[in-house]
């Protein structure tokens, strides 16, 4: 006698596909890094109105939570020390990505260069080496001396600051191309130009990016202690200003703000970076 087979048995099973399984979980992970992100934000907020409304720290140096505020809507719409808020971020925003994409412009094609050609690193590798550990402020006095103390010390301070590490990550990228792969393109034929392009060049960015978005932070850390040594406006001069006149109200609104402008910035090279390395990952 034989046997029907019932659904189960007469319908193969499709297990779900690996990419939407991992799509799927991936997208989980992400609401849940939100969620924890959001719910830890509340929590220093709620623990600093703590600390204010139990006066566990005097008022004049511990601000609560809507005194700063008050004191953002208050430059938001009087400006500060006759600068605007909108004029005092640009300011700090200009002198931060100008600095960074003229260190990109000459820095990554310099380290894909030092890395491909061992002589081109040989004779850049000193002086990027030397360059990398100084404190970028001990270029401060003779950059206004010899520039002013305009926003082109303050640029060119900041490329100083981020063209060793864009440099460095650029050439460390292109030295980690697998030899196998350029070996493989030279068999079929590749010139030392497609070589480059097609090869080096792809395995390289991931790298030159993550050394960008390192570079980056380091600027606008910089920005802001050059704006305490030499400025007129900017959120840096802002914060320092403040200091003089023990307003910690506006000196917390500069941190904020600060800490807001990294984290946009941050996200917009990320952006950047996922939109250019779409291979990252792929093997």
């Amino acid at each position: 006698m034989r046997i029907a087979p019932t659904p189960s048995s007469g319908r193969p099973t499709h297990p779900a596909p690996a990419a939407a399984t991992s799509a799927t979980a991936r997208g989980g992970t992400l609401r849940e890094g939100r969620w924890l992100g959001a719910v830890s934000v509340l929590a220093v907020l709620v623990g600093w109105g703590l600390l204010h409304s139990r006066r566990v720290v005097p008022d004049y140096l511990l601000p609560g939570p809507s005194d700063v505020f008050v004191t953002f809507v208050d430059i938001l719409r009087n400006g500060y020390r006759e600068t605007s808020l909108l004029q005092n971020a640009w300011s700090t925003v200009y002198r931060c990505v100008a600095g960074f994409l003229l260190a990109c412009l000459t820095g990554v094609p310099l380290g894909l260069a030092m890395g491909y050609s061992a002589r081109i690193g040989a004779a850049f590798d000193y002086l990027i080496q030397f360059m990398r550990p100084l404190p970028p402020l001990s270029y401060l006095i003779l950059l206004i001396l010899w520039l002013g103390t305009g926003n082109a010390s303050k640029i060119a301070l900041l490329y100083l600051t981020a063209f060793p590490i864009v440099v460095s990550s650029a050439m460390a990228g292109a030295r980690s191309t697998k030899l196998q792969r350029i070996q493989a393109a030279r068999s079929l034929g590749a010139s030392e130009t497609q070589v480059f392009r097609y090869v080096i060049l792809p395995s390289a960015l991931p790298m030159a990016f993550t050394g960008a978005r390192i570079a980056l932070a380091a600027a606008f850390s910089t920005v802001v202690a050059a704006e305490l040594m030499a400025a007129t406006d900017g959120l840096g001069w802002m914060v320092f200003s403040a200091s003089r006149f023990l307003r910690n109200d506006v000196i917390i609104l500069g941190i904020f703000l600060l800490g807001i402008l990294g984290v946009l910035l941050n996200k917009l090279i990320l952006a950047v970076d996922g939109a250019i390395i779409h291979w990252r990952g792929v093997e």
